[in-house]
């Protein structure tokens, strides 16, 4: 009887142990939830104060970005140093030569686009012999 016994208590502490799990999954992914909205929230807010209109690598730890930051337009270095302000560019200029980056979405969607008028093509292509078949 004894090893019923021990049987029936590995289940319960099985059945015990993955309760405990579930339960602090659900605590963790909720306060994952809710930290995150917090913190989304403050990127959301100060993403108009700051801007990076591009991005140009010179080695694996060096680059120029042209930041807009409080109405001025930047030229900043980045190295192992840190970072250093070389210049106020143009804003005027800058909008000029400044290229609209496609979100992914835009960029699925016109690639979708592109394919439906070649299928588009294809379909009306083998709907039109038969119905000029049938007049002729």
């Amino acid at each position: 009887m004894s090893g019923n016994g021990a049987a029936a208590s590995y289940g319960d502490l099985l059945v015990t142990s993955i309760v405990v799990l579930a339960v602090v999954c659900l605590v963790a992914f909720a306060v994952v939830k809710l930290i995150g909205r917090f913190l989304a929230t403050g990127r959301v807010r100060g993403a108009h104060l700051l801007d990076v209109i591009a991005r140009v690598p010179l080695e694996p730890r060096r680059s120029l970005y042209v930041v807009e930051v409080a109405g001025k337009t930047l030229l900043v270095g980045t190295s192992e140093m840190g970072l250093s302000v070389l210049t106020e560019l143009d804003a005027g200029e800058v909008r000029a030569r400044a290229v609209p980056r496609q979100s992914f979405t835009d960029l699925v969607r016109a690639a979708f686009a592109r394919r439906k008028p070649a299928t588009a093509i294809d379909g009306a292509g083998d709907a039109d012999p038969p119905t000029g078949g049938e007049g002729a």
